[in-house]
């Protein structure tokens, strides 16, 4: 290679490694940013809950209440998939959101049957077609081997 290629060649490489992580610093930042959110409106359910009277819990309520304790629970998922970048966690976030519109929504049994067949088959992708070296961070793999 001749030098001035191996100049481009190593600017290049510094070029791409800062982008890398000028974008991973700024998905941490972010995933900061959706876990205080998550906190905060946690927060503000429990307060809900706590200022509702046992007599005005109705099946509305707890649709309600269900509907927002599951959306922070796909909200975990998706920060810790912003964070492990793994294709488990892909499939845990969609298995999580999947079940949260099913259990939510009140859906007609044909989306129902969908719905169980989704989760089945992303239960048996997490089971049969993904190993503990399934890695969507490849950089990350590669330095470790």
């Amino acid at each position: 290679m001749s030098p001035k290629r191996q100049v481009n060649h190593t600017i290049r490489k510094h070029f791409n490694e800062v982008i890398y992580n000028v974008s991973r610093y700024t998905e941490i930042a972010l995933s900061l940013v959706i876990l205080v959110v998550i906190a905060l409106s946690g927060f503000r359910l429990i307060l809900e809950v706590a200022g509702t009277s046992v007599t005005a819990m109705d099946t509305e309520f707890f649709t309600s209440f269900l509907s927002q304790a599951l959306s922070l629970v796909v909200g975990v998922e998706f920060v810790k998939m912003l964070c492990q970048h793994s294709a488990q966690t892909v499939v845990e976030v969609l298995m999580f959101a999947t079940a949260r519109q099913m259990v939510v929504e009140h859906l007609a049994p044909s989306e129902t049957l969908l719905g169980v067949i989704s989760i089945a088959i992303l239960f048996a992708i997490r089971k049969y077609l993904m190993t503990d070296n399934d890695d969507m961070n490849s950089r990350k793999h590669k330095e470790e081997n």
